[in-house]
């Protein structure tokens, strides 16, 4: 279940692998019991979480919901 932690809003040029690190620490602070997160892509997310919370990032492929189907990697 992914639950929504924590949110963040930044400028448009800030690429969301980089923000990311805000939002974990907000999610951390808030819920010191956090085992890891789950993200789609971002070596530079994996890489900061794990140096600076000592959390794991798990990566889940992306999945496209089209007209109601469920079709998974299909790139629309």
């Amino acid at each position: 279940m992914g639950n929504l932690l924590s949110v963040m809003v930044h400028a448009a040029n800030i690429h969301d692998t980089k923000a990311g690190i805000f939002v974990a620490k907000k999610a951390f602070e808030t819920y010191p019991s956090l085992k890891g997160f789950c993200a789609d892509a971002g070596n530079t997310f994996e890489r900061e979480v794990s140096e600076q919370l000592g959390l794991t990032v798990r990566f889940q492929r992306k999945f496209k919901i089209f007209l109601g189907i469920f079709c998974p990697n299909v790139g629309l």
